[in-house]
């Protein structure tokens, strides 16, 4: 029957993002109580985009990412504020209480970043 051969298929789990932007602070590092290390950065990402009216408008997104172990140790010394950044991974998020006992989200991309070697101030005077 083919109804139950296609009720028995499964999605493929498919967790993947690429974002690309420029970090708006310098990155956190650091050594976990473990010994691992762990970098966390936070990406700003802005989509153009015309409205209802036909005028440009400007969509801003800020996304924390993060790399552990060798990666973090190797981008620990090369992400800096405003450098260009292309990041692939996967999406984790965390839930927690705040102190009010308010239900706070997070979503983090865990991966490896590749960085594009051109800050804003270059990129501002190439398109000038």
């Amino acid at each position: 029957n083919e109804r139950s051969v296609m009720s028995e298929q499964k999605m493929p789990a498919i967790n993947q993002v690429a974002l690309s932007g420029y970090l708006t602070e310098e990155r956190k590092f650091r050594y976990t109580g473990h010994g691992g290390a762990r970098l966390q950065a936070r990406l700003l990402f802005s989509r153009p985009y015309r409205d209802d009216d036909g005028c440009w408008q400007e969509e801003i997104s800020f996304f924390d990412f993060i790399l552990v172990k060798k990666s973090a140790e190797y981008f620990a010394e090369r992400l800096h504020k405003r450098i260009y950044v292309f990041v692939t991974g996967r999406l984790k998020s965390h839930v927690w209480k705040d102190e009010e006992g308010d239900t706070l989200l997070r979503v983090e991309v865990v991966r490896n970043p590749q960085i594009l070697e051109e800050t804003e101030e270059k990129m501002v005077s190439r398109i000038s």
